[in-house]
């Protein structure tokens, strides 16, 4: 049998819930599933994220080495440049202006002046994009609801945990800037912890990082105006791979009990991300591994 993603692609556009250009939602349906009760993996920055999370889904399926699932990743349908800025205004809590300002020119490449939109964003998700799929593709109806989401896509993640635990059925949070704001996202913590009691399911929760993202680089990015020191000062200050580690415990302590927490030791920021899809989409999905 022959499988391909092109074939079952299919891209719609909703109202942005803040106005503005429209939301893309890019979907890739299983070659084969059941009838009913098909899991969805949802991937925020679906502009980068969302072919290489189909492909993934695709070819492991295809030998059984994953549930079949659709692939829904929500995104943009913009240029580098603007969709840094989008993203930043959707995923992120609300960033407070003596914050913002210390960031400096990571800050003005990513728009950090636009920001503070995840709760507005989560809800959209839960209230418009799942129920449009669900009656685009019924059988999808009563299957788990995964979401994926990778540095300020991961703080989004790990703030819809946080805040609505029960809005999906399984989280991956990979690489999460929770840095964004002094750590302040970590301030909700308690407040989870009552929230997690109350469900009568707990989400299935995977935690990861690139092993080597809080290595101190030897030149600047091209597209990043800085000094080297101050590249090297941010990423010390965003203690990724420590930060991860603490989260995972944390929430560990708060009750998690469904929680993996995973350090890929050869990986760094980028190229974590298909590592991170595809075991953090088999422990989501139930599978070993």
């Amino acid at each position: 049998m022959e499988f391909s993603i092109r074939a079952s692609l299919e891209q719609f556009a909703l109202a942005h819930p803040a106005g503005g250009a429209p939301i893309t939602i890019s979907v890739a349906a299983p070659a084969e599933a059941p009838d009913a009760n098909v899991p969805i993996l949802f991937v925020v920055d679906g502009d980068l994220v969302f072919g290489m999370a189909a492909e993934i889904a695709r070819a492991m399926s295809s030998v059984g080495g994953l549930p079949a699932h659709y692939v829904v990743g929500i995104g943009y349908d913009a240029d580098y440049a603007a969709f840094l800025k989008l993203r930043t205004a959707d995923l992120t809590p609300p960033l407070a202006v003596a914050a913002r300002e210390a960031m400096g020119a990571f800050g003005a490449m990513i728009g950090s002046e636009r920001n503070g939109g995840a709760d507005t964003f989560l809800a959209f998700i839960v209230d418009v994009v799942m129920p449009e799929l669900a009656a685009r593709h019924p059988r999808t109806v009563g299957g788990a609801h995964i979401l994926f989401g990778h540095s300020l896509g991961g703080l989004f993640a790990a703030n819809a945990l946080l805040t609505r635990p029960d809005s999906f059925s399984a989280y991956v949070i990979s690489s999460p800037s929770l840095w964004w704001n002094g750590f302040s996202v970590l301030q909700k913590l308690p407040a989870f912890a009552d929230r997690l009691a109350a469900l009568p399911r707990q989400p299935r929760i995977f935690v990861d990082v690139g092993g080597k993202e809080q290595d101190l680089p030897t030149h600047v990015p091209p597209e990043l105006d800085a000094t080297l020191e101050e590249v090297r000062a941010q990423i010390l200050a965003c203690r990724m791979v420590d930060a991860a580690v603490e989260f995972a415990d944390a929430l560990a302590a708060a009750g998690a009990s469904g929680l993996r927490r995973v350090v890929f030791a050869e990986d760094d920021h980028m190229s974590v991300v298909p590592t991170a899809l595809l075991h953090g989409a088999r422990f989501a999905l139930g599978h070993a591994g």
